[in-house]
């Protein structure tokens, strides 16, 4: 049962003699102190009277004991409103807890708005995907729970997740990859709040770390996805195929480049500037140059050599670059764009070169299965070619992005530099 006092901290004495009169809170086996007041609150122990938590009735000892005991008296009432409000609703409260309210701070402990900052502060750091799936995530979950932007980080628990999860799968018919997405989003929030002392730890649906009998398990949700990757022919197809539309040729040569750029992906693409070009010096004196960068998603360096067929295509995207040259490929076509209006103008682009690559994969008779070629495939091709030529799966791959062993990575470095700046143009003899 929890319990607030009133006491004279004598563990701690200032240079007057004088010690600071605190609000005790006893939580189980667990204590905290809080300070009342200012200095006026700080009493020599000859001028508290313990039995009553209250400083000493005495005008000649204490001329301000009715002040100071009036205002001791309503922080004690205040701490015990807080304590039985927690005890009538049930909720597994933290020491942090009862601090935003006592102290009536504007730090939060009810989700949507905690949820809210979090996306203004993934806006702030350039991370807008993951802001965007959270404000999608508030949406679907207002219409799910009408009472959502009332609910406290303990109402999150195994039993809300799984009634949303339910809603999610048969009433909004969302596929498990859809649902899996919005979730580790809801757990990544829940995390955050954990680190910064406002979420629950009791409550927490997803692990039993923190002790939870019944926990959902998100990994559930996740199924082997099938490799999509364009077979050789269709490779050498796409490569010698007379296009003549400009946006068709301009969605064959992009896909291209992620391809022979070692699958590098189509947002670190969009930003490769002329700086990103590098000259270097391999065994023998022999230049070559490199494509160098960090990718956005991992801050993890690339240094992709250039081949052939990559510095073909840069010539083509020189002459095809309408923005005075800023970017090495016409991907970001208004560079007056910053921040969340960018990111949103690459994403449209993306989904306008998968459409693209449909019409050219109709175009060129592919089969039904090759049909919904996007940007993945590209780099799905570039590492089932390292699969093909030796490269050994020993840990997180790049070119697919994942980030479990158990997905098929492809670790590059085993091949030397040369053998690398090869490999792709071998594919395709």
């Amino acid at each position: 049962m929890a319990k607030a006092t009133i006491v004279l901290y004598t563990s701690k004495k200032y240079k007057d003699g004088n010690s600071p009169i605190m609000l005790r809170v006893t939580q189980n086996t667990k204590l905290k102190y809080f300070k009342i007041g200012d200095d006026k609150f700080n009493v020599k122990l000859d001028k508290w009277d313990k039995g009553l938590g209250l400083v000493r009735s005495d005008k000649r000892v204490n001329p301000e004991h009715k002040f100071l005991n009036s205002y001791i008296n309503e922080k004690l009432n205040q701490a015990q409103k807080i304590l039985d409000k927690f005890e009538e609703r049930g909720i597994a409260w933290t020491f942090n807890m009862f601090e935003e309210e006592y102290r009536n701070k504007p730090k939060i402990t009810k989700v949507k708005p905690f949820i809210e900052a979090r996306i203004t502060e993934l806006q702030k750091q350039d991370k807008f995907n993951s802001s965007t799936v959270l404000k999608e995530t508030v949406i679907i979950l207002e219409k799910y729970d009408s009472n959502f932007g009332k609910l406290y980080f303990q109402d999150i628990d195994y039993k809300y997740i799984e009634g949303f999860y339910t809603y999610l799968k048969n009433v909004r018919g969302n596929r498990d990859t859809t649902i899996g997405i919005m979730l580790r989003g809801i757990r990544t929030i829940l995390n955050e709040a954990i680190n910064r002392g406002v979420g629950s730890k009791e409550s927490y649906p997803f692990s039993k770390i923190y002790g939870a009998t019944k926990i959902f398990k998100i990994s559930k949700l996740e199924k082997r996805t099938t490799k999509r990757f364009l077979p050789k022919e269709y490779m050498i197809k796409l490569v010698e195929a007379d296009i003549l539309k400009p946006h068709l040729n301009w969605a064959r040569q992009i896909f291209l480049f992620s391809f022979f750029a070692s699958g590098l992906n189509f947002k670190d693409m969009a930003f490769l500037t002329a700086d990103n070009i590098k000259t270097k010096y391999l065994e023998g004196g022999k230049e070559q140059k490199f494509i160098e960068l960090s990718r956005l998603k991992t801050n993890e360096s690339l240094s992709i050599p250039i081949t052939e067929s990559l510095k073909s295509i840069l010539i083509w995207a020189k002459a095809n670059t309408t923005n005075n040259n800023e970017y090495l490929l016409p991907i970001i076509t208004n560079k007056k764009l910053k921040g969340e209006k960018l990111n949103n103008h690459i994403t449209q682009r993306r989904k306008r070169l998968n459409i693209h690559l449909r019409k050219l994969a109709g175009n060129l008779k592919f089969p039904e299965g090759l049909l919904v070629i996007s940007s993945y495939f590209a780099r799905h091709s570039y590492a089932t070619t390292m699969l093909r030529n030796g490269a050994q799966v020993e840990k997180i791959s790049e070119a697919l992005g994942h980030r479990n062993i158990k997905t098929t990575q492809i670790y590059l470095e085993s091949f030397g530099m040369e053998e690398i700046a090869k490999l792709n143009e071998d594919l395709l003899k």
